[in-house]
């Protein structure tokens, strides 16, 4: 491995490993304070500048709980496996890392070190498998915490955990399949280059209603309100982190809103144009900002939902999955593929491979046709939602109260 290599390696991944989790200890102050003026309340406002009377919104408040959380003291209950118990934190944390440092981001930091015009993260043909695979990895470490623990709330979470993750990991990935077929690449560079200028997929019918689909499976994956079922405080007091503290407890909180960071930058990639915005011609920050932009909209809308809905129960989380979300996501496949070759007709064959398949097609289609596209696709989809709606709220019976009259 050559020096420039190892070079680009480092600038490609430390300046993500060093942002994202200082973006983690500001959205943590910035959860706090939105969910308090939701709920009417002030939130952090007094920590702020040390030995000083400037408290600056109370944004000192996160380094305040971390440096707390480094001299807590570890505490590992009689008959956990402590290796287990050890590991399970580590491995939640390390698959969203990875996931950052493969966003087709492009540093422009790059220029002072290396002779190229900037230095990307690692890109792979096979991006977007790779994003699911690994982060299928948290699921273990998630159970691993909750089997370790010997705590029974702990081994409920994490049995939740699985059955959650395992659920809605398969509409997360159905609704990715949707871009894939119209860009005609599994790359995440090749995805966000087919949206350059305003051709984002969320604004095409198919890709709206598999971009609500990604958002609400992502929401599950995350562990985020309405669907933290596994971290329950009502029922499970902390569910599968039940038993830690100190560091370890830290290092799943990190885990938790990187993964948002990664889930929020894949969804970014796959369907709001990656760093696409005004201005990014003028300078290659601007692409910067305008992809850290999407994924703080994205997670404040998370911060929003936590405050606005309350938790589902465990048989309407698990129902809402595989009888509403699943069958939606394979329909919209399908109509995906029809309006591509409905557009294309005969002319598939003929397209360009190195261009984006959508773009090709739109861009020599009918405005007529491409109207017709909308309103057909959002009537079909609309229809199968409700009538799925309906058919689930069918099977629902009203209480009945066997003692009362």
């Amino acid at each position: 491995m050559s020096l420039d290599l190892i070079k680009d390696i480092l600038i490609a991944t430390v300046p993500l490993l060093i942002i994202f989790p200082s973006l983690f200890a500001f959205t943590t102050w910035l959860e706090r304070k939105v969910l308090a003026r939701i709920q009417n309340r002030i939130g952090p406002n007094k920590v702020g500048i040390p030995c000083t009377r400037i408290s600056l919104f109370g944004l000192g408040q996160p380094a305040a709980d971390g440096i707390k959380m480094l001299f807590k003291e570890d505490i590992v209950p009689n008959g956990a496996d402590r290796l287990f118990h050890l590991l399970a934190p580590i491995l939640a944390l390390i698959p969203a890392m990875l996931v950052l440092c493969f966003l087709p981001l492009e540093f422009p930091w790059g220029k002072l070190m290396s002779a190229k015009s900037g230095v990307q993260a690692f890109l792979l043909d096979g991006a977007v498998i790779f994003f699911f695979a690994i982060t299928g990895l948290n699921t273990l470490a998630i159970f691993m915490a909750g089997w370790a623990s010997r705590n029974k709330y702990s081994l409920l979470g994490g049995m939740r955990a699985i059955a959650q993750m395992v659920s809605y990991e398969i509409p997360l990935v159905l609704s990715a399949v949707v871009v894939v077929m119209s860009v005609g690449s599994l790359n995440a560079a090749d995805i966000a280059k087919a949206q350059e200028g305003w051709n984002w997929f969320v604004l095409t019918p198919w890709g709206l209603v598999a971009f609500i689909i990604f958002f609400i499976a992502a929401l599950a994956e995350t562990n985020r309100s309405p669907f933290d079922l596994p971290e329950a405080e009502s029922e499970l007091i902390a569910g599968y982190f039940t038993e830690y503290s100190g560091f370890k407890f830290a290092l799943f909180f990190l885990g938790e809103y990187i993964s948002m960071f990664a889930i929020s930058g894949l969804a970014v990639v796959l369907f709001l144009g990656g760093g696409a915005g005004p201005g990014v011609a003028s300078s290659p920050w601007i692409a910067v900002v305008w992809f850290l932009a999407k994924i703080f909209g994205l997670i404040l809308v998370m911060i929003w939902l936590r405050g606005t809905l309350p938790r589902l129960r465990v048989d309407q989380l698990m129902a809402f999955a595989w009888k509403f979300l699943l069958p939606l996501s394979i329909l919209n496949i399908f109509i995906t593929g029809a309006a591509l070759h409905l557009v294309a007709g005969d002319r598939l064959a003929d397209l360009d491979e190195k261009q984006p398949i959508l773009r090709q097609l739109m861009e020599e289609a009918n405005p007529l046709v491409v109207g017709g596209l909308w309103v057909g696709a959002l009537l079909i989809l609309y229809m199968a939602a409700k009538g799925l709606d309906q058919l689930n709220r069918a099977k629902v019976r009203p209480r009945e109260y066997k003692y009362a009259e």
